[in-house]
């Protein structure tokens, strides 16, 4: 086991609009905010989402998209969506997991991608830290890990 010990730095609170994509509006925050370190938080709504699943057997991600259609949910609810900010190289990183709720109860989730849309709004909340979180690429596993 590693760790990294960051003292807190800030609490940005912020709110993302309709018709925005959840992933790049927190990007856009991140990015605006000169966060290279933090644990973030979002609530809210979609109506369009797009979350993946890691396949250790292919070292890939799959994608699925859900969108409504007459018989499901207008729009899902974001239960939870956690994840935290690091830098690969040079590049912000935003790796979240969400989980979304439709009004029967459905449940759907996994690793947060392109393709979220806000509808009607999506709140989050960004702790960031002293110093940079950094990501280091293992070639093995073809991802992105943190590196301490």
């Amino acid at each position: 086991m590693r760790f990294s010990k960051l003292s807190l730095k800030d609490l940005i609170v912020s709110r993302i609009e309709s018709g925005e994509d959840l992933l790049e509006g927190i990007r856009q925050i991140v990015l605006e905010s000169g966060v290279t370190a933090g644990f973030l938080s979002v609530i809210g709504a979609v109506d369009r989402a797009c979350y993946g699943f890691y396949i250790p057997k292919t070292r890939s991600y799959t994608s699925h998209k859900w969108n409504p259609t007459p018989d499901s949910s207008p729009a899902l609810e974001i239960l939870s969506c956690l994840g935290n900010v690091a830098l690969l190289e040079d590049e912000v990183v935003v790796h979240a997991h969400i989980t979304l709720s439709g009004v029967k109860g459905e449940l759907l989730g996994g690793h947060l991608q392109e393709g979220c849309r806000v509808n009607p709004t999506a709140e989050l909340t960004l702790l960031t830290a002293e110093g940079t979180l950094r990501r280091k690429r293992n070639e093995t596993l073809n991802l992105a890990l943190l590196s301490m």
